[in-house]
């Protein structure tokens, strides 16, 4: 009897030490699951912090620039400038966003650059496999997809049910979501268009990209054909992981349009 009593006590004496090895091990794991929890959070803000002061610069040299026609770059991206704040590694790059097509210019009320746009469209479905289509009617379709008076049955009638936005684009990639775009499309479009704020399409003429010209000279000349929009794209290396920042910036008014914590688009 008391040889099974010691082999019990034993037992028990064992399980009680597993069991508090294994809460020793999980309270461990645990709390170095919440450091890195903490750090990877302290690590974005700084991130966000770094990215935000580059844009600060960014607005600070555009509001410097007397004239945007005489950029101190060649061509409509900047080089991508490798700078080190507070011993972090960051690139910075600005892009003209008047090199692309505003898609938003589809959406105004008055003579809108259909044709342009079609023309547009016809060149990407002759670089994209497996598209096809009228270059016109996929025209027509971005923009009825902002007009708040239509209202395409066709968009009902998917799967999920959904709406057309009724609204100006706010990216350029939500053109996978009109009927009749596919990524096949979108990315053989994705170089050349842009979902800019406002409605008009001036386009720097001395530095867009062919299919962009071409496209230009088929619309209404431009009232307003000044450039003014930016983007520029923050990539902050912080402990081997990057963080993005893509800000879209208005020049002469030193603005920020639109600041989001993602890669830009192509």
């Amino acid at each position: 009897m008391r040889r099974r009593a010691s082999g019990a006590a034993l037992i028990t004496a064992l399980l009680v030490v597993a069991i508090a090895t294994v809460t020793a091990v999980t309270m461990t794991m645990r709390d170095d699951r919440q450091i890195f929890r903490t750090a990877i959070i302290q690590d974005q803000a700084r991130a966000r912090h770094l990215a935000q002061g580059a844009e600060t610069v960014a607005l600070h040299m555009l509001e410097r620039l007397e004239n945007y026609d005489d950029l101190p770059w060649e061509g409509c991206t900047s080089p991508t400038l490798p700078l080190e704040l507070e011993g972090v590694a960051v690139h910075a790059r600005l892009e003209n966003l008047h090199c692309r097509f505003n898609i938003n210019s589809l959406g105004r009320a008055d003579d809108p650059p259909l044709e342009a746009f079609a023309g547009l469209i016809e060149q990407a479905i002759a670089a994209s496999d497996g598209q096809s289509g009228s270059p016109q009617r996929l025209a027509v379709a971005v923009r009825d997809w902002m007009n708040p008076e239509t209202d395409d049955p066709v968009y009902r009638g998917m799967e999920p049910h959904r709406l057309s936005g009724n609204r100006p684009m706010r990216l350029a990639s939500e053109l996978l979501q009109v009927h009749g775009f596919d990524p096949a499309l979108w990315q053989a479009l994705a170089p050349w268009v842009v979902a800019r704020p406002g409605t008009d399409n001036a386009i720097d003429m001395e530095r867009a990209p062919e299919p962009v010209q071409a496209a230009a000279l088929r619309q209404a000349t431009e009232e307003s054909p000044d450039i003014r929009y930016f983007r520029l794209q923050v990539v902050v290396r912080i402990a081997g992981r990057d963080y993005f920042h893509c800000a879209t910036l208005d020049g002469p008014n030193g603005r920020t349009i639109i600041r989001e914590d993602i890669p830009c688009e192509p």
